[in-house]
């Protein structure tokens, strides 16, 4: 099975039906057959390996840390990837989008962008045929709350669980995760629900806003946030079929933080 689409599965399956038909007797029933492609999709979804790169910070659309961008573009094997960007939590800021453009071109990529704000139509069959999705900075909360009103969220997964690599920096970052501290709402820091991809809290720019690391481990210690990751700028974290994999970081002494009850680790060291 491995290796061979799902589709030519099922017709395979569904060819051999009238096989197992006798005088009108039928060994196996159609609902059998269904089970067994359920079976099957469920088998070949569970074979891709899922990827998400939070960045705490910076990044092309601050024209810094240019290797956070080779960073994400090492993660698999490949040369030419199909790159697709999304400006969503700036309001489609056009500015950011050129930025994206300007930092990939000539780069042997094929590259995109999608203004969900203009209008949602397609986006299913745009994210499909991306290998890389980078989610822009912003307003994390109105971000998560345009998506859930598009009914955005279904797309999202099924990409993750395609093997998209969904990436992003700031709302792009903390947008994957389960539980998320952020400040766009009425700019104080509070909780806000994220996809919950990764079952884990996060809050970015742990650097430049170190009040974000006390806050959070005060909620994980309190029980009103669960344990999570805390990002500095120009710092990206791999996530690997949920589970932390590893920092990358663009600037010295900076890195990523895991939060728990029993305190703060530093996970570069």
């Amino acid at each position: 099975m491995l290796g061979i689409k799902p589709q030519k599965y099922i017709l395979f399956i569904v060819g051999l039906y009238p096989l197992f038909k006798l005088k009108n007797k039928c060994f196996i029933t159609f609902n059998v057959i269904k089970e067994w492609v359920l079976k099957l999709l469920v088998t070949q979804m569970s074979l891709k390996t899922k990827y998400i790169v939070a960045i705490g910070g910076g990044g092309f659309t601050h024209g810094t840390d240019k290797s956070l961008d080779n960073f994400i573009l090492g993660i698999k094997d490949k040369k030419n990837f199909n790159i697709g960007f999304l400006p969503t939590a700036s309001n489609d800021d056009n500015a950011k989008t050129q930025l994206f453009y300007k930092r990939f071109r000539n780069l042997g990529h094929s590259l995109s962008h999608f203004d969900l704000h203009t209008s949602s139509h397609g986006f299913n069959n745009w994210i499909t045929k991306k290998d890389i999705v980078y989610v822009g900075g912003g307003n994390t909360y109105n971000m998560l709350k345009f998506w859930k009103n598009k009914k955005l969220f279904r797309i999202f997964i099924d990409a993750y669980n395609n093997g998209t690599i969904l990436s992003g920096v700031s709302a792009g970052a903390v947008c994957w995760f389960n539980s998320i501290l952020t400040n766009s709402l009425n700019n104080r820091f509070q909780e806000t629900k994220g996809l919950g991809l990764i079952k884990y809290s996060c809050t970015p720019h742990a650097s430049s806003e170190p009040e974000r690391i006390v806050i959070l481990e005060q909620k994980v210690k309190n029980a009103l946030m669960s344990p999570g990751f805390a990002i500095d700028d120009g710092v990206a974290v791999l996530f690997i079929d949920g589970k932390f994999s590893k920092v990358f970081s663009s600037r010295p002494r900076h890195s990523a933080y895991f939060i728990t009850e029993a305190g703060i680790k530093n996970l570069e060291e």
